[in-house]
């Protein structure tokens, strides 16, 4: 997946908004409602804005129907607990002095796995899918729910949807609406930035090539998503 993919996207209005625990079922997929699966629920809700809890939210059910588009048989609960908990590491009660926020969701998971006794490699793999959510590059060559976290991140900036049917879509919009997601998920990001600037994930191919490759250029995030991948399903 080019990156550009990956970050082709923009807010788009949707009716409703999502007040309470999620519904047990959305376009035919169940959400886990395990005690696992409701304590990462409550604890991305009690520290996240409802734009960003949404984003997680559609993560996972995008990840579900990409999952069943190609037939992948899979862990559900471990890509809930991993899509729903994927930003955590953006919002300041779990933002840590100096790691990455993909880090720092990562361990918030491995922190609440533990608590319900899971260790070893099903917390591993967990691990993986939070901290590799936004590296496609890396995370299609990982595990198949670590694959699918990152195809859920990505759909919901654009990638994908023609694999899915339209219906399941505009559900899943209406479920957790996007109204709004950008500006708020752009904030966050700029916080971090500013907070520690040494954990922004920044490359040092990225170095070497602003310093020895002339006219070298990096797409940049926020040019990326003008464009409205979800206008047609509104």
């Amino acid at each position: 997946m080019h990156r550009a993919e990956f970050l082709n996207a923009c807010c788009v209005i949707a009716s409703g908004t999502l007040s309470g625990a999620p519904p047990r079922t959305v376009a035919g997929l169940e959400i886990p409602d395990t005690p696992l699966a409701r304590e990462a629920t409550n604890t991305a809700r009690a520290s996240e804005p409802l734009e960003i809890f949404n984003h997680s939210l559609r993560t996972f059910l995008f990840a579900e129907l990409v999952a069943k588009s190609k037939a992948l048989p899979h862990d559900i609960e471990a890509v809930y607990i991993a899509a729903i908990l994927h930003d955590t590491g953006l919002t300041p009660v779990h933002m840590s002095q100096s790691q990455r926020f993909e880090v720092d969701g990562a361990n918030l998971a491995r922190k609440i796995l533990t608590r319900h006794g899971i260790e070893g490699s099903r917390a591993d793999l967990i691990w993986d899918a939070i901290s590799l959510h936004d590296q496609g590059d890396i995370a299609q060559w990982k595990a198949t729910e670590v694959m699918l976290v990152h195809a859920g991140v990505a759909a919901d900036f654009g990638a994908d949807l023609d694999r899915m049917e339209r219906s399941d879509v505009v559900a899943v919009l209406q479920t957790a609406p996007r109204n709004g997601f950008i500006p708020v998920f752009l904030d966050a990001v700029a916080n971090v930035a500013k907070q520690k600037p040494q954990a922004t994930g920044n490359s040092f191919v990225t170095d070497v090539g602003y310093r020895m490759v002339p006219g070298f250029h990096v797409a940049n995030f926020c040019d990326e998503i003008k464009a409205d991948p979800f206008a047609a399903y509104i």
